[in-house]
């Protein structure tokens, strides 16, 4: 018994192109919908990877100048704040002053309105205090009655400084002397 020898057959050979060449061969079209199922079945082709790394650049790039945007607009706000914050300031030391002030012309307005400075004022106008007065009254029928004697206001003797003296005329004046005359006959 003997036992069966194999004989090799010749296997076809089937000739493997390289990927690169492969691709640029395919059309537009066919290029686009590799790259849909690879991204449904979430493989990535190479040509995908140098658009991926553009991407995540931009990506970073995009994030680098929103920080940055955040930080200019976080140290404006800050400034902002600080200025106002003067502002405010040098607003409630002028609403100081002005209750300050508004407090010294009430208590001025209330002294000149006191019955002392009112009546020398009225002096100073010329005007002069009346006596007792008349009052009118209305009785229960209707009909008025004048209670007192109404007098006129009368206004006392003004002042009246005294006349000046006669003025004193100066004395006479006294004849000058002549003038000594000279000695020993010069002249």
């Amino acid at each position: 018994m003997s036992a069966p020898t194999r004989t090799a057959t010749a296997v076809p050979v089937r000739t493997v192109t390289s990927a690169p060449t492969r691709r640029q061969t395919r059309s537009a079209a066919v290029q686009r919908a590799y790259a849909r199922r690879a991204q449904r079945t979430g493989r990535a082709l190479a040509g995908d990877l140098q658009v991926e790394a553009g991407g995540r650049a931009r990506f970073v790039v995009l994030v680098m100048v929103l920080l940055g945007m955040a930080l200019v607009a976080t140290l404006w706000l800050s400034t902002a704040a600080a200025a106002d914050s003067y502002r405010l300031q040098e607003a409630q030391t002028q609403a100081r002053d002005l209750s300050e002030r508004a407090e010294d012309l009430g208590q001025r307005v209330a002294t000149l309105e006191t019955a002392p400075e009112l009546a020398r004022r009225a002096r100073n106008l010329g005007m002069v205090p009346t006596g007792e007065p008349a009052r009118l009254v209305v009785l229960p029928d209707g009909t008025v009655a004048v209670i007192g004697e109404p007098t006129p206001a009368t206004a006392p003797a003004p002042l009246v400084p005294p006349p000046p003296a006669e003025p004193v005329p100066p004395p006479p004046a006294e004849p000058v002397p002549p003038p000594p005359a000279p000695i020993g006959g010069e002249g």
